[in-house]
């Protein structure tokens, strides 16, 4: 009886305990670093962030799940409409798989972007959300964005005249 009292102890602070995977802080600061590259605006600089058999969720309505080569055309389409991109992170926190709960070194934040549109001149501010899952070779696999792409477009798009 004491084993097991000793052993349903153990396993409650086990589970209640904050127990990381392995790889999660080296994801977080690449992820951090993809940011930071991601809004100096060079395209190949952040594509070097990804796996050949990237999964990449785009934001639009009805978006797809992109390749690397669409991932590519996705992230240059906004690079390309805005200037000035900040990130301000919220927060970053250590995602888990689908499956199973259990934290699998993917990282998920949340924040701000801001900028400039290129052709209207006119600013945008807009919570978003991420996530990103990495491989062995600390690349990114799969992600997603989450947000309001087609407001934001519509809210900085140049006035009709």
């Amino acid at each position: 009886m004491k084993k097991f009292l000793l052993l349903i102890t153990l396993g409650l602070f086990i589970s209640c305990s904050n127990i990381q995977h392995p790889d999660y802080a080296k994801n977080l600061e690449t992820t951090k670093q993809w940011f930071e590259v991601f809004v100096t605006e060079d395209l190949d600089a952040t594509m070097d962030f990804y796996a050949d058999e990237i999964e990449y969720q785009s934001a639009f309505y009805q978006g797809p799940i992109m390749n690397k080569e669409q991932t590519r055309e996705y992230l240059k389409g906004w690079q390309d409409a805005m200037e000035d991109i900040t990130w301000e992170a919220e927060n970053y926190l250590p995602g888990a798989d689908p499956e199973t709960g259990i934290p699998n070194g993917s990282v998920r934040t949340y924040g701000y972007w801001s900028g400039t549109n290129t052709a209207s001149g006119k600013t945008f501010r807009g919570l978003w959300y991420h996530y990103l899952t990495f491989n062995e070779e600390g690349k990114i696999i799969n992600g997603a964005d989450f947000g309001d792409a087609t407001g934001l477009v519509m809210s900085v798009m140049p006035d009709q005249e």
